[in-house]
């Protein structure tokens, strides 16, 4: 029979897990109750979420809430109440860096789909048109011998330096702090990224949003580009100026262009990205893994056993004035 539990402290697990899963949750915070429904909660014993719900912002709001840390399932975090959190020293880490392989895997994809004719051949074979590409060798493009500059070059950049580098293509790494990236070639801070973006025959964003990252691919960055470069977006829609690269691939500065995430999403119908043959669109399923508990509970389980030992979070604690 569903009730209110009333005891001193809790774990309210949003986030779907596997049977063991919980089990081996419970044996280790044997001092916790463990609540899998928001309304089964004692709302004044939670002190540890796990997962995430916009409904969950009245418990964090009551001024008798205990919640001192939740554990988000995603990477970006520009939509959780990061001030409220803040207002409430509440610790926020996310899931960075289990989606490296799927990222990775469809940045892959939407370029071999856009420079291997995949696309177009998909759409001949619907038509049962045989077309053969080597009628216009203009159009070839081999990823060997490119450079990809990855912009956000984090634990997914890392991994995507590493299938890139298989392709024997030359790497670019940029991030904010310039500490070493592993497989990279070359490295740079973003504060240098305008100087050095030209050096990109493949430019790859995947920065989080925050203040200084919106619009970031504007007009001017977007001229300072290589021409005839290829644009992937796997970080945020709002990191770019959707009116300044279409712009860009009008103007033949961006060859092509994948895109995974978008300014407004879902993309409405009538937006002429759609009639772009240029771009290869996902949407927004770059990050999508086979199983989240089976990433995500690891992570969170670390994160867990150090708590409850009084120790500093050590997996991908969020700074939240920084959005990262």
């Amino acid at each position: 029979k569903r009730g209110v539990y009333k005891m001193t402290k809790s774990i309210l697990v949003t986030q779907e897990l596997y049977p063991k899963q919980l089990e081996e949750l419970k044996e280790i915070a044997k001092d916790y109750d463990i609540v899998e429904s928001i309304e089964d909660a004692d709302k004044n014993s939670v002190e540890i979420i796990f997962g995430w719900s916009d409904e969950l912002i009245p418990l964090i709001e009551s001024d008798e809430s205990k919640v001192k840390w939740v554990q988000y399932a995603y990477a970006g975090v520009n939509t959780l109440p990061l001030k409220l959190f803040a207002e409430k020293n509440i610790l926020l880490t996310n899931g960075s860096g289990i989606h490296a392989n799927p990222v990775t895997e469809s940045t892959i994809g939407l370029l071999l789909g856009l420079t291997r004719s995949i696309v177009q051949s998909a759409e001949n074979q619907r038509k049962r048109r045989w077309k053969d590409q080597w009628e216009n060798e203009e159009t070839a493009y081999e990823l060997a011998g490119k450079t990809m500059l990855i912009v956000g070059a984090g634990k997914i950049g890392v991994q995507l330096g590493n299938v890139a580098k298989a392709f024997h293509m030359h790497t670019i790494g940029i991030n904010r702090s310039g500490r070493h990236i592993e497989n990279m070639d070359e490295q740079f801070t973003q504060k240098e990224l305008a100087e050095i973006i030209h050096k990109g025959d493949i430019v790859v964003n995947i920065l989080p949003l925050t203040k200084e990252t919106h619009h970031l691919y504007d007009q001017s960055l977007f001229s300072k580009m290589k021409d005839g470069v290829i644009f992937i977006n796997v970080g945020r829609g709002e990191s770019v100026d959707t009116s300044a690269l279409m712009k860009a691939i009008n103007d033949g500065k961006v060859r092509y262009a994948g895109l995974d995430v978008f300014e407004e999403e879902p993309l409405p119908s009538d937006h002429p990205l759609w009639d772009y043959e240029q771009v290869l669109m996902t949407p927004h399923i770059a990050g999508r893994v086979e199983s989240y508990p089976k990433y995500i509970f690891p992570l969170f389980m670390k994160n867990l056993k150090a708590y409850l030992q009084g120790k500093e979070l050590p997996e991908n604690l969020v700074k939240l004035d920084k959005g990262y």
